[in-house]
């Protein structure tokens, strides 16, 4: 029988029977209980199908649990763990910035007026712009130490002159020296006293001038006290009475006495001019400078005298003011007049007496030169006179320049001193001063300084004890009686009394006083 038959023999329906049975079979044979045509058939499926419409399988959303023990036996307790200490960061290191001594500027002004605030609670803005008002104001001339840009330490120069007899000396005036409280005790006021010293040694000027209430802090820098106060206090109403048991003062006729008016300066320079020429210690005063010292309004008011009617004129050379008095409070602090009318300054003191008392003020307080016949008039109501170094703990100091350069200046002075002793001979007188040696030698052709000579009569004693003995402030027998000073001879300390004699230092309150 031929193929055919047989395969025509098995009908469809059987052959899809048979087909179905063996798929059966096979599936129930596998492990997996996937029939393995199973797989193949539906892989093949699956690839003829797009990757679109194939289903992948989403795995469930993860949840976090936390970790159970296994048991309670097998559980140990955890040690004890130690919080974590939190250091807070730690600060960069700084430096500190540098202190340095530095010359002012203008643009340190703000800095320095807050500077004096906390130091000195003063002085007011106002004062603190007529200082800059000064004629010879320069913002230079103040020395400071800054750390940063913050003014620690001051220091101020004011560069005077003052009349010494016939002649004029430059100096520096040191004001303001200042350091804050939590800078103190490092030495920052050495340092700007020692680069004033430099200042003063560059500028040629030979004298270094202040006034202190704490004078040992400025000895162990070289300074030393030098000039004395003038002053006179006594009660206004005893004046008045002296005044009226004074028959010759009654006798007297009186001057018109009243306010001053700014357009009679020329009357007050004039009469300050008469009193100074040939004095010793008050300051030169320019017109550029009485102006301005009439600008800082540092006195209540000015009285004036006038021999004749009171009338305004313009022309001074007419003017008839022969005395003024300018008044602070109950103090005088500066009374001249001219010397052909000696009477005008009790008359003067008499108004300033009745204007205390209008004011209730029992006190009166007169500064004057140390000869002013007024003195003898309080003392004589029952005041007091003061003529010494030091007044209400406060002391004029000056800084000892180099001797040669001082005596080099004081030439003229010393020469004619000699002349006015009639010594016939010529004058030798040597120094020695700090280890230095120095010649005096004084004759008809003048004087001649030799450095490096001593000679056979010579004096010894420090530079500052020199200093105050070429200024007046002491004369060389009263500085060889308190141990100050050592002759080699008798003829050492004559000629040293000749040279240097005390003279009436005098220097008026009125330039000092704040605004």
């Amino acid at each position: 029988m031929g193929r055919a038959e047989i395969t025509g023999a098995i009908s469809p329906a059987k052959r899809a029977a048979a087909h179905d049975a063996a798929r059966s079979k096979r599936f129930d044979s596998s492990p997996l209980g996937v029939s393995v045509l199973d797989v193949s058939a539906r892989d093949q499926t699956d690839r003829r199908r797009p990757r679109a419409e194939i289903a992948r399988p989403t795995a469930p959303p993860v949840r976090w649990q936390p970790r159970r023990p296994k048991s309670a036996k097998a559980t140990k307790p955890a040690p004890a763990v130690e919080p974590r200490r939190i250091e807070p960061p730690r600060a960069r290191r700084v430096p500190p910035a540098e202190s340095r001594v530095v010359v002012g500027r203008a643009g340190d002004h703000p800095g320095v007026y807050q500077f004096m605030l906390a130091v000195f609670h003063g002085p007011s803005r106002e004062e603190f712009h007529a200082q800059q008002d000064e004629p010879t104001y320069e913002p230079a001339n103040r020395l400071l130490i800054k750390r940063g840009m913050r003014v620690i330490s001051h220091l101020q120069l004011i560069e005077r002159a003052i009349q010494f007899g016939p002649l004029q000396l430059a100096v520096d005036r040191a004001a303001w020296l200042g350091t804050l409280p939590e800078f103190r005790s490092q030495g920052l006021a050495g340092q700007l006293l020692q680069a004033a010293g430099r200042a003063m040694a560059g500028k040629g000027f030979p004298l270094g001038q202040l006034r202190t209430r704490i004078p040992h802090f400025f000895h162990r820098w070289g300074w030393a006290v030098c000039g004395r106060h003038s002053r006179s206090r006594a009660k206004s109403r005893h004046i008045l009475a002296r005044f009226g048991g004074e028959p010759a003062i009654l006798r007297r006729p009186p001057l018109n006495i009243r306010l001053w008016r700014h357009v009679e300066l020329p009357a007050l320079m004039r009469i300050y001019a008469q009193n100074t020429a040939g004095a010793f210690g008050p300051p030169v005063r320019t017109e550029a400078y009485w102006r301005w010292l009439i600008s800082r309004k540092a006195f209540d008011h000015i009285i004036v005298a006038l021999d004749g009617p009171d009338k305004l004129e313009l022309d001074e050379a007419t003017a008839p003011i022969v005395g003024y008095a300018v008044i602070r409070q109950q103090c005088v602090v500066e009374l001249l007049t001219d010397p052909a009318h000696p009477a005008a300054g009790q008359q003067l003191l008499a108004r300033a007496c009745a204007d205390a008392i209008e004011r209730d003020q029992n006190d009166l307080v007169l500064e004057a030169p140390p000869g002013d016949p007024l003195h003898q008039l309080l003392v004589a109501a029952g005041g007091q006179f003061s003529n010494h170094a030091a007044d209400d703990q406060e002391v004029y100091m000056i800084r000892p320049p180099d001797t040669a350069r001082l005596a080099r200046r004081l030439k003229p002075l010393l020469e004619s001193r000699l002349k006015e002793s009639d010594v016939a001979r010529p004058c030798e007188l040597g120094l020695l001063i700090d280890n230095e040696r120095h010649l005096l030698t004084i004759s008809r052709r003048g004087l001649r300084i030799t450095a490096g000579r001593l000679g056979r009569n010579h004096i010894t004693c420090n530079r500052a004890e020199l200093t105050r003995l070429m200024l007046g402030h002491t004369d060389p027998a009263e500085a060889a009686q308190h141990g100050r000073l050592q002759a080699s001879s008798p003829a050492a300390l004559e000629w040293a009394g000749l040279l240097f004699p005390r003279v009436p230092l005098w220097h008026p309150l009125w330039d000092d006083l704040p605004a």
